[in-house]
Parts: C-alpha cells; sequence; structure tokens
C-alpha cells in the first residue's frame, strides 16, 4: 500500500471518528428533560422552582406564575449549570399543571343569586309588615337616620385629617432619616442645619460602633477575655432591647444598624470556635435565642435591606454587596435562606435578589 494511501486513510479515519464525537456531542446536548415543581419566586423572566429533589432557577420563562402554582419545564441538557446552588436551566417550553390555591374562595354565582333574592324578599315583606304596624315611627326613624348620616360624616373628617397630620409625621421622620444617612460625620458636629435628635442619632452611631470595633480589635489581637461578655452584649443589644453606651438598637441609622449586624456574625462565629458549647450553656435556662442568633442576624439583616432597596438604591448596592462578603464567609446556603422565610413566603423574592447578588 502506498504512502498516500495510508495517508489518505488516516484522514479519512480521523474525520469519521471526529464526526462521530460530534454526533454524539451534538445528540447528547439536545437531549430535552423535564422537571416538575412548585413555584416559590416568580419574577418577570425566570422563576425559582422547588422539586423533590432540588431547587431550579428557571430563566427564559414566558408566561406569569403565582407562588405556589405547580409547573411542568422542559429543557436542553446543554442549558443546566450544575455548579450553581440553585440548578439553572433555560426553559424551553413550560406547562402548568396546578394553579395556587387562592385565598378567597369562589362560591357558586348561581346560588349566591338565589339567596340574595330570597333575602330581598324577606326584607320588602318585614318593610311592609313594619310600615303597615308602626307607620308612627317612620318621621323618628328618618330624624334618628338623618342624625347618624350626619355623625359618620363628621367621624369620617376627623378621621381623614389625623391621616393627613401621621402621614406629614411620616414623611418629617423620612426626611430626617435620609440627613442622618448623607451626612458626613464631621458635618455633623459643625451644621447648625442638623436637629438636635440627629447629632444623638449619629452620637449613637458612633459611640456603638467604637465599642464594635473594640471588641474586634480585642479579638484579633487574642484578647478573648471580653468576647463572652461581648456576645451577650450585642445579643441583647440586637434583640432584647439592651444598650450599648448607654443607646438602643433603634436609635441607630440604617448603615450603622447594618454595620452592627455584620460584627454582630463575626462575633457569633468566634464564640463558636473559641468557645464550643458557650451558648447552648447561656440558652439554658434563659429565654433568650444564643443558641440560634444567627438565624435572627441573617433574617434582620435581609429584613433591613429589602426594606432599603425600594427607597435608597446607593445603600442597597451596598448592603447587598456586603452579603455576597457575608454569604463567602460563613456559608449561607440557599437551603437556610429558604428556611429562614418558610413562614413568610412573600419575603423570599427580595430576599433572594439579594443572596443571589441580582
Amino acid at each position: 500500500m502506498s504512502k498516500k494511501k495510508i495517508i489518505l486513510m488516516v484522514i479519512i479515519s480521523l474525520a469519521f471518528i471526529g464526526g462521530l464525537i460530534a454526533i454524539y456531542y451534538l445528540t447528547e446536548n439536545s437531549e430535552e428533560f423535564k422537571v416538575t415543581g412548585t413555584v416559590v419566586i416568580s419574577s418577570n423572566d425566570y422563576v425559582v422552582l422547588e422539586s423533590d429533589e432540588d431547587n431550579y432557577l428557571v430563566k427564559d420563562v414566558k408566561n406569569s406564575y403565582e407562588v405556589g402554582d405547580e409547573v411542568l419545564f422542559t429543557y436542553l441538557k446543554k442549558s443546566l449549570d450544575d455548579t450553581k446552588q440553585l440548578l439553572e436551566i433555560t426553559a424551553i417550553d413550560e406547562k402548568i399543571i396546578k394553579a395556587a390555591k387562592k385565598d378567597i374562595k369562589t362560591e357558586n354565582i348561581d346560588d349566591l343569586e338565589e339567596q340574595e333574592g330570597q333575602d330581598n324578599e324577606v326584607v320588602i315583606d318585614s318593610e311592609v309588615i313594619k310600615e303597615e304596624e308602626t307607620q308612627v315611627f317612620s318621621d323618628n326613624t328618618v330624624d334618628a337616620t338623618e342624625k347618624q348620616n350626619n355623625d359618620v360624616s363628621v367621624s369620617k373628617e376627623i378621621v381623614d385629617i389625623k391621616e393627613d397630620e401621621a402621614l406629614t409625621e411620616k414623611k418629617e421622620e423620612n426626611k430626617k432619616e435620609d440627613i442622618r444617612e448623607y451626612v458626613p460625620k464631621e458635618e455633623v458636629i459643625v451644621s447648625d442645619s442638623l436637629t438636635k435628635e440627629e447629632v444623638v442619632s449619629k452620637s449613637a452611631d458612633e459611640e456603638v460602633l467604637a465599642y464594635v470595633n473594640s471588641l474586634e480589635s480585642d479579638i484579633d489581637q487574642g484578647i478573648t477575655s471580653t468576647l463572652k461578655n461581648g456576645f451577650i452584649t450585642i445579643v441583647d443589644f440586637l434583640f432584647y432591647d439592651g444598650e450599648i453606651a448607654g443607646h438602643t438598637f433603634s436609635e441607630l441609622t440604617t448603615r450603622a444598624k447594618l454595620e452592627v449586624l455584620k460584627a454582630a456574625l463575626w462575633v457569633d462565629d468566634k464564640v463558636d470556635n473559641i468557645f464550643p458549647g458557650y451558648k447552648e450553656t447561656i440558652s439554658n435556662g434563659a429565654n433568650k435565642a444564643y443558641n440560634s442568633v444567627k438565624n435572627l442576624i441573617v433574617s434582620t439583616y435581609l429584613d433591613i435591606t429589602s426594606s432599603i432597596c425600594h427607597n435608597n438604591s446607593d445603600l442597597c448596592e451596598s448592603a447587598k454587596r456586603d452579603f455576597q462578603s457575608l454569604k463567602d464567609s460563613f456559608g449561607f446556603t440557599w437551603d437556610l435562606i429558604k428556611g429562614l422565610a418558610s413562614s413568610g413566603l412573600d419575603k423570599l423574592a427580595s430576599w433572594y435578589e439579594i443572596w443571589s447578588g441580582k
């Protein structure tokens, strides 16, 4: 056999093998799969699906779904990204299997109309009898009705006034909060435009954060004698109306609250590592959740961040970035977030945005 023929056969063989590999790859990745589950988060172009085995982020969703809908999604194998905590797939077909149960039950309209008709007949008969037997009372009834209507009108005016006053007061509080968020520390002391309340709030930020920073510094230097008491002080400050430097958690600005919560997670982790079992010991006989405070801290951080993301985009982005760092450092899994929101799935959508960094 000539050398040219051998080379030609080798080329043909390699091309044939390459073709087989390409066909296999295309066939393998074009294989369709189906997954059925319950929608736990619904957005404009994606949903988070909870199935019996895994949780999925389903992208390119064309239809709108309600939380609780049971849906069948079809996807190609090549779209599956199984490196994420939420398996990511791209839907190529979707079908609702069972709609979510509504809170308001729909009753039979014909039965309602029939019942309504019967009620009207009874009312009419009753009115005829009363008109024949108690005509004398009709004028008094009219007078009483007019008086009642007048009273209702006056009451409504009073309620409207109170609502306007409450709305004005709320707006003023929001303005003060905005000032507290954006005024630099040095301006707080010298600015004549700030109210006494705002100066006190900024002072609360500084004094509380000084305590927290000092505790962290001691631990970094290997000084752990203050860790136990510091842990209890911070937990009581956050969740049990405790005080730090004479201030309560509610006195802090939103930014400072997030800083304290971040520090609390760090302190909680240090207690677990340096004094294992300590939290269980102090929780015995105490009506305080020292041994599960991590979940409380995470929930509070997510709630505050969800709130500020509605009206403060700069602080929202900062809080989201910080949470990504916390998620990596402390291993906040999707199962943890979902479990914390199990009693209120309405907040899970906003929590997911923060957890995922979207």
